[in-house]
């Protein structure tokens, strides 16, 4: 690290020389307009103002790979590592089966649209500007979206419906490219000093906003989860304890995870401490509801689903561990 004592100038002003090796490198000569910008951690940013913007981040993957899925799977972390343009390039004519599925692994990804296309290659470029998405509203759209998964996910399995298993895998879906933008977003801004800057994020806010999201996109698989855990209707097989017990723990889950957003996004520690509270209440009434579970014959889906409410309520704490530290609390 290099120091260097500011100066005083007529009227308070303040002035600080520059590194000369910057300086030579960005082309800086007397009289060049520099642009500053103010970080959310206090530290200020300087660059030239007639900078132009930064080329495109380009990859170019090879098809075939040894296998297909190897090929969705570099192409969903290319998207992730922040790449804007994606080749995807063949010797020989891609065979309309696999030019579907990577078509298909482009279309879930945001912001990432199909430019060019022929027999021999695709190409797919990343048309948002970043500096225009709210992180924030992000991610609370990924937990209003999971909010109303939770309820009916255990509708569809008390009732056995197709049609409302469908919409909870179609939000999961959803909520998973909400995931993959915001994953996206966070990442380049840490790596991106002037983008974090326009955007508000700290590094730390870079971290936390990766592991929560992280969080609530378990919570939209593990809904989906509770859906899918039986291909019949549990409505007339289970008793009315059983049904009470299953709906007190929906009503706690949903205010658990209410209060873990309000506590991340503002930085309360009264709703983190709320969550702890309501935390040790979930618990009691899954461990109810496992007592019973012996004596039922859908014993192994009830199982599945008790475990599925406690993995829900520990990824709430563990979203408002994240405003107020926790874990001496909570087992």
């Amino acid at each position: 690290m290099e120091l260097r004592r500011t100066q005083e100038m007529g009227g308070g002003t303040l002035l600080i020389s520059l590194p000369k090796d910057w300086v030579r490198k960005n082309k800086i000569i007397k009289g060049s307009l520099l642009a500053l910008e103010v970080t959310p951690g206090g530290s200020i940013l300087i660059f030239p103002a007639s900078e132009s913007e930064k080329k495109p981040k380009e990859i170019l993957l090879t098809y075939p790979t040894q296998y297909m899925r190897r090929l969705i799977n570099l192409i969903t972390g290319s998207y992730l590592l922040g790449f804007d343009i994606i080749r995807i390039v063949s010797r020989e004519r891609i065979p309309y089966e696999d030019a579907q599925a990577m078509k298909k692994a482009i279309r879930q990804l945001v912001g990432l649209e199909i430019v060019e296309e022929d027999a021999k290659s695709i190409t797919a470029q990343f048309l948002l500007e970043a500096t225009t998405l709210d992180p924030e509203k992000t991610f609370r759209r990924m937990h209003l979206i999971t909010m109303g998964m939770l309820p009916d996910a255990v509708q569809a399995l008390m009732q056995g419906d197709t049609l409302l298993k469908r919409s909870i895998s179609e939000r999961d879906d959803e909520v998973d490219r909400l995931y993959f933008l915001l994953v996206r977003l966070v990442r380049s801004a840490a790596i991106d000093n002037k983008l974090a800057a326009k955007l508000k994020l700290s590094t730390i806010d870079c971290l936390d906003y990766r592991l929560s999201s992280y969080l609530l996109e378990a919570i939209g698989d593990t809904a989906e989860d509770i859906a899918k855990s039986s291909t019949h209707p549990l409505e007339e097989a289970i008793g009315d304890f059983e049904k009470e017990a299953a709906l007190n723990i929906l009503k706690t889950l949903g205010v658990m995870q209410e209060s873990a957003v309000k506590a991340f996004l503002a930085k309360n520690s009264e709703e983190g401490r709320q969550v702890v509270q309501l935390y040790d209440d979930v618990v009691g009434e899954i461990a109810k509801l496992e007592r019973f579970i012996g004596s039922n014959e859908n014993a192994s889906v009830i199982s599945r689903v008790a475990s599925s409410f406690s993995r829900i309520a520990r990824c709430a704490v563990d979203i408002a561990d994240l405003a107020y530290p926790m874990y001496p609390l909570v087992e």
